[in-house]
């Protein structure tokens, strides 16, 4: 019991001197000045400004380096495709069909309603030299059965040899032989009036009848 005594008298006077050295701390407020020791010292904030000085005033080793160029990246541009213009077709004009070549007897007999000068045209040979080959004047009468000479290497016709456009319909008059009609037109031969309308020798015709001129 003593012992506890003791300690709780102690445990008091410790609390008394704690609460005495705190009402005199509040009482006495901040000290002010340099502390002991430090009178001479300089504050922070001169230490401050004289740092600032000396940098102000230390000379600058390092030139300033210019700023490295970027490159700047160029998109490529990509040019628009252009679609060519197509050519305008030309109209192609079919051709003409050509005639065959009619081949040139060596003698030709020949039948009503022709003459030296319808077979001159015909087979393309100069007609005095056809005249000539015969032994004919430009006046002599000509009659069928009757058989000329064709001379090979005559020159060609002079003139027009068509007396008349073809291809084209013909209508059969009186009087009209295939032989006539091919004199007619001067350049046709009888042979293709008949191949072009189907008719057989002696090509017989009617009045009224429609061929076909190739």
């Amino acid at each position: 019991m003593k012992t506890k005594r003791v300690i709780l008298v102690i445990l008091a006077a410790f609390l008394v001197i704690a609460l005495a050295a705190c009402d005199r701390s509040a009482s006495e407020g901040p000290t002010t000045g340099n502390p002991a020791g430090g009178e001479g010292m300089p504050s922070p904030g001169e230490l401050g400004n004289a740092f600032l000085t000396q940098t102000a005033a230390a000379p600058s080793n390092q030139q300033a380096q210019p700023p490295t160029p970027t490159a700047v990246p160029v998109q490529p541009v990509n040019p628009t495709p252009t679609t060519a213009p197509l050519p305008t077709p030309v109209p192609t004009k079919a051709a003409a069909p050509t005639k065959a070549a009619m081949t040139v007897p060596d003698k030709y007999t020949l039948q009503k309603g022709e003459f030296p000068y319808c077979i001159a045209r015909r087979f393309n040979i100069n007609p005095d030299q056809l005249l000539a080959a015969n032994n004919l004047s430009k006046n002599a009468q000509s009659f069928p059965g009757q058989t000329l000479t064709i001379p090979q290497n005559a020159k060609p016709f002079p003139g027009k040899r068509a007396l008349a456009a073809h291809p084209t319909k013909y209508t059969v008059k009186a009087g009209d032989t295939i032989y006539s009609i091919a004199c007619a037109f001067g350049d046709v031969s009888p042979e293709a009036i008949a191949s072009a309308n189907s008719l057989k020798k002696p090509y017989t015709l009617s009045v009224g009848q429609t061929l076909q001129i190739p």
